[in-house]
């Protein structure tokens, strides 16, 4: 069985470190404190919630706003999951409750109760409204503290306007729900929770998830080799320098690694080889993401990709042909925004996938 997992959230022997991070989001769930957990797409937020969750007699629910379409939509799915916090046959004396009531319809064959509003609904915002104070009624009748992760968290702003006004006014007055709030568009997340003109200003504790220490990500690829009979002490090194110890792509490396390591020795040539397989099997992505950057995106990531790291600066304005550090800049903040290049500090940014840019590098030679 190939020691290293990718692609969805992780658990188990197959997560990636973050022992502190776990204990303190473990102490602020106990404390009944809201957490805002930030970082870049594919850095374990989702699997270190998962977790610190396990290890706690709490229950809790989880919402992926990015696949909620509309406000009548994020109603049926919170309603949805609210209701899986409580036993069956209490399920219709909390539905009435809810002032408007939704239509039920019973599943014999799976036993499970479809709860829904009309996607017509003549007062969507008092649907809202009604489905985000079902967790509070539940928990208070239940007498016990209840968690709602949110994940991606900024898509509030495309499901609706002024949805985060609405959800800010009915959160703040729960005393027995704690919200945890993951994001992944950094610069919008931290607008939502640190710009004092927006309702989520401050409304938790912050925690900006960082990369996983080298030695701590060398010591779990060893070990994960270990357990399957492979000696990997030669080369880890050589994995990490390529993957910046990002624990997604180090996975990702990792599990081609071991299914290549059947045709040949287990050294740096075999690094080089599950690259390249990797790169091939999602070439036709690759060219997708390349084909949707304008002219000036393009400039930006040839540059990264070719070992340059300040996009605004003079010398790469002028080395890539782009028109003024404003262009580069607005370039820069849509490239962030749509998760194809990250910010590293103040001045310098790189690729987020280093697959994507090896596909680059390829491309280009």
């Amino acid at each position: 069985m190939n020691p290293f997992r990718f692609g969805a959230i992780v658990e188990g022997e197959y997560f990636t470190n973050r022992h502190q991070e776990i204990k303190e989001l473990i102490s602020d769930i106990e404390s009944g404190q809201n957490v805002v957990l930030i970082s870049q797409r594919r850095f374990g937020k989702s699997s270190m919630v998962n977790k610190a969750l396990a290890g706690m007699n709490i229950k809790s629910i989880r919402l992926d706003l990015e696949i909620i379409s509309d406000e009548v939509d994020l109603a049926n799915a919170y309603v949805k999951k609210a209701l899986a916090l409580s036993p069956f046959e209490k399920l219709k004396s909390y539905i009435k409750t809810l002032k408007i009531q939704p239509a039920m319809e019973y599943n014999p064959a799976t036993g499970d109760i479809n709860v829904s509003f009309s996607p017509d609904s003549a007062n969507k915002a008092a649907v809202v409204a009604e489905s985000l104070e079902l967790p509070e009624i539940i928990a208070k009748k239940q007498n016990r503290r209840v968690v709602v992760v949110f994940d991606e968290f900024q898509e509030i702003r495309r499901i609706a306007p002024n949805l985060e006004k609405k959800m800010r006014g009915i959160f703040q007055a729960h005393q027995n729900v704690s919200y945890i709030f993951i994001g992944s568009q950094e610069s919008m997340i931290r607008d939502i929770f640190q710009e004092k003109k927006n309702p989520f200003y401050k409304f938790g504790r912050q925690k900006v998830l960082d990369s996983i220490p080298e030695k701590e990500m060398e010591a779990f690829v060893l070990k994960r080799f270990s357990s399957a009979g492979i000696d990997a002490s030669g080369i880890v090194k050589d994995i990490l320098a390529f993957t910046g110890c990002h624990p997604y792509y180090t996975q990702q490396l990792c599990h081609e690694l071991y299914i290549a390591h059947e045709k040949g020795p287990f050294g740096r040539e075999l690094i080089a080889e599950a690259i390249e397989n990797i790169v091939t099997q999602h070439s036709a992505d690759y060219k997708r993401w390349w084909n949707a950057l304008d002219n000036t995106e393009r400039k930006i990531v040839i540059g990264l990709a070719a070992g340059g790291n300040e996009a605004t600066s003079k010398k790469f304005i002028q080395k890539y042909g782009i028109k003024t550090a404003s262009t580069s800049g607005s370039a820069v903040g849509r490239l962030i925004d749509k998760g194809i290049i990250v910010r590293r500090d103040k001045n310098t940014h790189e690729i987020e996938d280093p697959f994507w840019k090896e596909w680059i590098v390829l491309n280009r030679n």
